[in-house]
C-alpha cells in the first residue's frame, strides 16, 4: 500500500501528489454490494462511514440503479480504508477495475469536495512502484529505485483548516514544485534530496498548519487523512541490487 509523502494540503488548489510504497500499512476492510435491496450496514471507525454513504449515494445517481452496502473493517489510515471500499464497490458492480472504474471514482471523490491525494490512494492497490499523480493527467510511474521503510504511522491529531490561506500564494507553487523534484529525485534513488524536501515540506506543514516540526524521528512527515493528520516515521535508502 501507499502514502503521499512531503505533500501539503491546500484547499482548492490541485497539486500533484507523490504516493510511495510502504509494506507496513494494515488494511483490513470487508465490502459486499447487495443488489436486492435491503438496509445498508456500514461499521467503521470515525468520519469513515459518512464518506462510504456520501459515495454509495453518489454512485447510485450516477448509475441510476439501487443498492445496499455491507462494510466493516479498519485501516491504519482512513484514506486508504476509504479507497480500498470504494473501489471494491466498483468492482462488485462492473467486474472489473480497469482505468474507466478508478476515473469514475475519482470524479465522484471531486464531487464530494475530497482532495487529490484521496484519489491519488485509487491506484495503490494495483501498483508496487512508487508514482506521481493529478487531476487530468495521466500517471506517473516512479519505479522502485528508492526504499521507503515504515518504522510508524500514528494519529496525531485533527486535520484543520489551514490558518493561512494560501491557495493563491506563492507558497502554493512551492508545496507543487516540491512534489515535481521529489517524484525525480525517487526514480533516481537520491536519497539525500529527498531527505532535504521533506524537510522543506515539513516546514511549509509548520508555517500553514502550525504543526511542531519534525513530527517523529528519524525522516519524519505529516500524512494528510480524511479528517485526521498522521505523522509517519520513514527510513529511505536506494535499492540495492
Amino acid at each position: 500500500m501507499h502514502i503521499p509523502v512531503a505533500h501539503l494540503p491546500i484547499p482548492g488548489v490541485n497539486n500533484p501528489v507523490v504516493m510511495v510504497n510502504v509494506d507496513e500499512i494494515r488494511v483490513d476492510v470487508y465490502v459486499e454490494v447487495v443488489l436486492l435491496g435491503g438496509r445498508d450496514r456500514i461499521e467503521v471507525p470515525g468520519v469513515l462511514g459518512e464518506y462510504l454513504l456520501m459515495f454509495k449515494k453518489s454512485l447510485e445517481k450516477l448509475l441510476a440503479r439501487s443498492f445496499s452496502l455491507i462494510c466493516y473493517g479498519s485501516s491504519d489510515y482512513d484514506v486508504l480504508a476509504y479507497t480500498v471500499a470504494t473501489n471494491k464497490i466498483l468492482k462488485e458492480l462492473s467486474g472489473s477495475l480497469s482505468e474507466d472504474e478508478l476515473r469514475i471514482a475519482s470524479s465522484i471523490d471531486l464531487e464530494m469536495g475530497l482532495p487529490g491525494y484521496v484519489s491519488a490512494s485509487r491506484y495503490s492497490p494495483v501498483l508496487a512502484s512508487h508514482y506521481a499523480w493529478r487531476y487530468g493527467e495521466p500517471l506517473v510511474d516512479l519505479g522502485l529505485e528508492t526504499v521507503f521503510k515504515l518504522r510508524s504511522f500514528k494519529a496525531v491529531g485533527e486535520l484543520d483548516q489551514p490558518f493561512l490561506d494560501v491557495s493563491k500564494e506563492a507558497i502554493s507553487h512551492l508545496a507543487g514544485r516540491s512534489s515535481v523534484l521529489l517524484a525525480r529525485a525517487i526514480t533516481e534513488g537520491d536519497v539525500g534530496t529527498i531527505r532535504q524536501i521533506v524537510r522543506f515540506v515539513n516546514g511549509l506543514w509548520h508555517s500553514v498548519y502550525g504543526l511542531k516540526v519534525p513530527c517523529g524521528e528519524s525522516t519524519s512527515l505529516y500524512v494528510p487523512g480524511l479528517s485526521k493528520v498522521y505523522c509517519a516515521e520513514l527510513e529511505v535508502s536506494p535499492r540495492t541490487s
